[in-house]
């Protein structure tokens, strides 16, 4: 296992701890096997969920209610989304983290903060995608980085376990510059939070403000720096589809999104893309044989290694 595949791993495990996917995962896993037709998976069985997110979503639903009215149903979505992401992610460079201290990188969360004059605002990123760039202390097995020790003098491993925290810090702040960072909105209801992901992806592509006590990024780190930056809305959605179209508000609120507006049904023309077409958008870079290829390779060892996705 290489930090990446480590870090996944550990951000699977996080979702999980949260009641409200304890309490749905029996549910959708049997709709899960159910759609791919169980192990073995292959890597269209996988990519092909993106069409039925919003399926397995809502089957937990009580009757005459939807997910999204439950406690928690947002929680849920957002779960489900990283779980799906960093599945189709397996064996790349890409990783889908949940909002964590523990697990985003320092550098990573103070380039996404927004002064203004002396208060710190943070985007409602429910989840950030991050690309490391092809650098062996990212892809190499764990054993080797045995001997790193950080810039601040941290030893990479601490009682024979990977000292994370200081080690992805390190490592971030030296290859900041190569770094690719999305910020992935999740959201249950299309239209009562359109607005909000609209007005932060402006804010983060603003270069200039006319009012100077407002900024991107703090402690000297800023999303400016990264070899790119990109904002996307992810939703169920828990409204009737026929309510969307490309006329609508909603969509028009998303449309010019940075990194795109995706929801878990098929694409629509001029309405949302399929969320497995945020790959494609903005993960290509993760993979120099291909994601589908890596995807394909990993696959294989979901039963033994990968056991943490719980399929």
């Amino acid at each position: 296992m290489n930090l990446c595949e480590h870090l996944r791993q550990k951000s699977i495990e996080s979702i999980f701890k949260m009641k409200t996917m304890q309490d749905v995962w029996p549910t959708w896993q049997k709709h899960i096997n159910k759609l791919t037709g169980g192990a073995p998976y292959s890597a269209g069985d996988i990519l092909d969920l993106g069409d039925h997110l919003s399926e397995i979503f809502t089957s937990t639903g009580e009757s005459g209610r939807n997910q999204s009215s439950l406690a928690g149903g947002g929680a849920a979505w957002e779960g489900l989304v990283c779980w799906y992401m960093n599945l189709c992610l397996l064996g790349s460079r890409a990783v889908v983290i949940k909002q964590s201290k523990s697990l985003v990188p320092d550098p990573i969360a103070h380039s996404a903060t927004v002064k203004y004059n002396n208060f710190k605002s943070n985007t409602e990123s429910d989840l950030i995608g991050i690309i490391f760039p092809d650098r062996n202390e990212y892809t190499c097995n764990l054993e080797e980085l045995r001997s790193f020790i950080t810039l601040q003098g941290n030893p990479a491993y601490k009682n024979s376990e990977i000292n994370y925290k200081p080690l992805i810090n390190d490592l971030v702040d030296r290859d900041f510059n190569a770094l690719e960072v999305s910020v992935i909105q999740c959201k249950t209801n299309w239209n009562d939070n359109a607005q909000i992901p609209m007005l932060w992806d402006m804010i983060y592509r603003t270069k200039e403000f006319i009012d100077t006590g407002i900024a991107v990024g703090d402690k000297s780190y800023s999303i400016r720096d990264l070899s790119r930056f990109s904002y996307c809305f992810v939703t169920v959605p828990s409204n009737k589809k026929d309510k969307f179209k490309p006329t609508s508000t909603s969509v028009q609120r998303v449309r010019s999104l940075s990194g795109g507006n995706y929801w878990g049904k098929a694409s629509e023309d001029a309405v949302a893309q399929n969320v497995s077409e945020i790959f494609t958008r903005n993960y290509s870079t993760a993979s120099s044989k291909g994601l589908r290829t890596d995807l394909s390779v990993a696959l294989k060892t979901v039963t033994k290694g990968c056991s943490y996705f719980r399929l």
